[in-house]
């Protein structure tokens, strides 16, 4: 049993210098994670609802994700394909493509919860 819990830490160990190479190394996660901590700040500033903070967590959970996920296809296949090939550039394109949809969701999720306490601030000022 010590010797799981040891296996334990030590892949909790890898998984955050995973994300922290992610974070030093893709633009894109930086920008990522900027967002979320804005997506936050805003959801405490708004009081979102509880249901709204599940819907905005996960939102958020997937875009980091696939990003994480993308960073990994594109590493492998820089790997697999040393030379330029029409496949290694299809992979990364599709793999960017699932990012993009995920972040295109979310923002979707952010609109539909933000907008609406977005308009009665406004309102409010003015």
């Amino acid at each position: 049993m010590k010797n799981k819990k040891n296996r334990d830490r030590i892949g909790l160990g890898y998984a955050v210098t995973g994300v922290i190479t992610s974070l030093k190394t893709e633009f894109n996660m930086r920008i990522h994670v900027i967002i979320m901590f804005v997506v936050i700040f805003s959801g405490f500033l708004f009081r979102i609802s509880v249901f709204e903070w599940l819907f905005v967590i996960l939102a958020i959970g997937f875009v980091l994700a696939f990003e994480l996920m993308n960073t990994v296809v594109e590493l492998l296949t820089d790997v697999l394909f040393k030379e330029e090939h029409e496949s290694a550039k299809n992979i990364k394109d599709i793999s960017a493509a699932a990012v993009l949809v995920a972040a295109i969701f979310a923002a979707m999720v952010g609109i539909i919860i933000f907008f609406p306490k977005v308009i009665e601030f406004m309102n409010a000022l003015f």
